[in-house]
Parts: C-alpha cells; structure tokens; sequence
C-alpha cells in the first residue's frame, strides 16, 4: 500500500514538472511566434512591392519610352528598326 502510494506520488509529481515545463516553453515561445508572423507579414508585403516594380519597369523600358528619353537627354543613336526574325526548320 505505501509502495502503491509512492508510485502515485512519483507519478503525479513527474506531471506537474512536466506541466510547469510545458508552461514555460510556451511562454517563451509565443513571443516568436509573433515575430515569425509578423516577418512572413512583412516578406508577403516586400514581395507585393516586387512585384508591382517589376511591372513599373517592364512598363517604363518599352522602346518607344526609350527613345523619348534619348531625345530628352539629347542621346545620339541610330534609329531603331524592327528586327524579323527567320525561323528555320532544321529538319528539311
């Protein structure tokens, strides 16, 4: 009976320690948690911008809007002319 008391004891003893050191790592991981969110947050907003400047880029870098900065900056080039482009079939 006393053996059966201290398994008992033993027992719920280990339970509570383990309890109160569950308690602790989640207190002290909660804090990063927040953070890791918080930068996903961040990195999802960065990429959104990326993308919004790659598309500005695209945009802005099409050869007419390169021409009419040239002739603003006083550039010298020669003019630009469409490229055709010969597709050969390598197998006739």
């Amino acid at each position: 009976m006393v053996l059966r008391k201290k398994h008992y004891f033993l027992i719920c003893f280990t339970a509570l320690l383990l309890s109160i050191f569950a308690l602790i790592l989640n207190i002290k991981t909660v804090p990063l948690i927040k953070k890791q969110h918080l930068n996903t947050k961040k990195i999802r907003l960065l990429k959104e911008e990326n993308q919004h400047l790659n598309y500005y880029i695209q945009k802005e870098t099409t050869l007419e809007k390169i021409e009419v900065k040239a002739k603003k900056l006083n550039m010298i080039y020669l003019p630009t002319k469409k490229i055709n482009h010969l597709f050969i079939n390598p197998t006739q």
